[in-house]
């Protein structure tokens, strides 16, 4: 743990004297993208993946005279309709000299320039100087980028109350958490990146480490990775990252995946994600993708028949038994890709892959995993109509077909609807994929028809989406087929200045199990949602939110009736140019966890949770971000929750003999 510290720390001070230029902070931005894309899960989830799938795009960003309409549509909020827009643009006028010259097009939406310039850069190779560009605004208008850029982010976070766990001696480490990440970049063409994380409890400072190496547009290899790299094809029904975009605040934008093909691995989730070398080569409208990987899992392994009962997806090593099933397995993997692209029209790629396990799988059931080697074949597509956006992927895996298909469709300006049907049957097991679907990163047994709506209109903005769904084969929460379905229903509306007022249903309606006298029946869960805010701008360096949520949940033909209400006040305030506080108070009461609200929360950058606030209490939690120069952001967050009426909380290892649960977090960003 000190060596790592040390070398962590050295580079820091070092690089304080090498590295003269800046790179504004992001994190603003990045947490208003994410902000409302996230907060509607009725699951608790670490969403912190995503954050950085954001600030990568950002940091990152896309040039305006050479995307096409498939670049552009990776930045959240571009519809093909929207990048059809701005390409239209450019080939009436000519190359964009700014990013701001995006406010001269009437078509767009000021609001909507403001959400995705930050994606967005212009590089200009050769020009002529434009009679409106003076020298005095001349460097304003095109500036040099710096070619060496370094990125470290070390973050250390402590729980104040000891949970059991510790107490009994079973958890192997200590409770600080660490995260520690480096990123260092040459112009656009190289990048090398190096991470360290560890989990409350575990023993090892570097329990999962990760590297890579990252080199575009050398010759004929328009990418090449070697180290830790994610696949994203198609509709990821085949290979996508550990982490994407769900149903959400927004009706249309998660419904259809915007891949990058291939891309360094950033982030700190253990799993789904490659180890090896992958290299992408362009000729003409042609790309070809191949890529190798050899991987240690975690996994259960049966003692005497020495073959895989399950892989766990935890990335926690908390205990003896944890350190036992910590990289038990091998995978070996290799395949390829083919894309083409005919101009604006048309994405089209055919995949193909072969994953072999140093260990058999044991099958509990006929739909389980069974043997060593699997291969995938993937056919996937975009393509572009109009008005009309035909996207989908259809993916078979020698046993069966999983398949989505859908359609976005913009005949207005402001105006765009979608829908889309997918059929993951329960005999395609997916190994590294990642489809659109009511199962978070299961895509495998269900049937669903989605239908989105999105209208912005002068009296404010409509989001309206509905899901039916099924799952033909028992899952782990049911023992027999089940189906359910969900509605959605927001409105964002803006008045008296910069105050919002945000108003939004929500009903999900599932097949659940429950006990019924001496035996287990399935009977619909209905659970509702109903949240008003209302955020306003009291001055320049003042802003603040209130929430009020009220949720019901109901067993039907049963006596399970439950109600729960949740109300918080937030704020930002700038206290100075370079000092930021944040803070929020939350106040709960629920029947029981059944009628949890759940409360989305920003935090230390590139962190972010889905808490379910749930018996009866209150939560608070003070984040400061100080700058004390251009190039060093110091973050530091209490948070606390109480809950007056109970004497202990969580439960297991992770029980507390106290009714407060607090935490302390630092972190310190470094970007040049």
């Amino acid at each position: 743990m000190k060596l790592h510290s040390l070398i962590f720390l050295i580079v820091l001070i070092f690089s304080l004297y090498i590295f003269p230029q800046v790179i504004d902070s992001t994190d603003i931005q990045t947490e208003e993208t994410l902000d409302g894309l996230l907060e509607e899960s009725f699951d608790e989830e670490d969403n912190s993946d995503l954050y950085n799938s954001i600030e990568e795009l950002i940091l990152n960003p896309i040039d305006l005279n050479s995307a096409d309409i498939f670049e552009l549509q990776k930045i959240p909020g571009v519809t093909s309709n929207i990048a059809e827009m701005i390409l239209s643009y450019r080939n009436k006028f000519g190359p964009f000299y700014s990013v701001n010259e995006l406010y001269a097009m009437r078509e767009l939406d000021r609001e909507l320039i403001d959400k995705i310039i930050p994606f967005l850069k212009v590089e200009i190779k050769s020009f002529q100087i434009d009679s409106t560009i003076t020298e005095d605004n001349f460097y304003d208008e095109i500036k040099l980028p710096s070619k060496l850029k370094l990125q470290l982010r070390s973050r250390y976070g402590n729980d104040l109350q000891t949970r059991k766990g510790f107490e009994n001696g079973i958890y192997v480490g200590s409770k600080l958490r660490a995260y520690n990440r480096l990123i260092v970049k040459y112009s656009q063409q190289i990048q090398a990146g190096i991470i360290f994380e560890k989990d409350a409890g575990e023993k090892d400072f570097n329990d999962f480490s990760s590297f890579h190496i990252n080199a575009k547009d050398i010759g004929p290899i328009s990418n090449f990775i070697a180290g830790d790299y994610v696949l994203e094809f198609g509709q990821g029904l085949m290979f996508w990252s550990p982490y994407s975009f769900s149903k959400g605040a927004d009706a249309i934008f998660p419904v259809k995946r915007k891949g990058r093909t291939i891309k360094p691995y950033t982030s700190a989730t253990e799993y789904d994600f490659m180890r090896g070398v992958t290299s992408t080569f362009n000729y003409s409208d042609l790309s070809f993708t191949v890529f190798y990987s050899s991987k240690k899992i975690d996994a259960n392994v049966d003692s005497i028949t020495n073959k895989i009962t399950s892989t766990p997806k935890t990335g926690l090593h908390l205990t003896e038994n944890d350190l036992n099933k910590m990289n038990r397995v091998t995978e070996n993997l290799f395949g390829g890709r083919i894309a083409y692209k005919f101009q604006n029209k048309l994405n089209a790629g055919l995949s193909a892959y072969s994953s072999k396990f140093s260990n058999e799988f044991e099958a509990n059931s006929v739909y389980d995993l069974k043997g060593n080697q699997f291969r995938f074949y993937s056919l996937d597509y975009d393509l572009n109509i109009g008005q009309l956006n035909f996207f989908g992927e259809f993916v078979y895996n020698e046993k069966s077909i999983a398949s989505i298909n859908g359609l976005i469709l913009s005949p207005l300006k402001n105006f765009t609807l979608s829908a889309s049907i997918r059929s993951y049957p329960a005999n395609y097991i997916n190994l590294h994929g990642f489809g659109f679907g009511e199962q978070s990163g299961k895509t495998s047994n269900e049937f669903g028809i989605y239908y989105g709506l999105k209208w912005k209109s002068d009296f404010g903005l409509l989001n309206l989406y509905y899901d039916q769904f099924r799952f033909p084969y028992k899952t782990i929460e049911n023992p027999v087929p089940s189906s359910g379905d969900e509605i959605y229903l927001s409105y964002l509306i803006k008045f008296i200045g910069k105050t919002n007022l945000y108003l939004r249903f929500k009903t999900e309606r599932k097949d659940v199990t429950e006990n019924s006298g001496e035996l287990k029946s399935v009977f619909m869960r209905i659970r509702n949602s109903y949240r008003a805010e209302l955020g306003y701008v009291i001055t320049n360096k003042l802003q603040m939110k209130s929430r009020v949520e009220y949720n019901t949940y109901r067993i039907d033909k049963s006596d399970l009736n439950e109600k729960g209400l949740l109300i918080f006040q937030d704020f930002r305030y700038e206290l100075q140019k370079y000092l930021f506080i944040y803070g929020r108070i939350i106040f709960f009461d629920t029947d029981s966890f059944n009628s949890a609200v759940y409360e989305f929360e920003n935090d230390l950058t590139g962190v972010l949770t889905n808490l379910p606030m749930y018996d009866d209490g209150m939560r608070w939690y003070l984040m400061i971000r100080y700058k004390p120069i251009d190039i060093i952001t110091l973050s530091v967050k209490y948070s606390e929750t109480y809950k007056p009426n109970t004497k202990t909380l969580s439960s297991g290892n992770n029980l507390i003999n106290n009714n407060i649960d607090n935490r302390i977090s630092f972190q310190i960003d470094v970007n040049y």
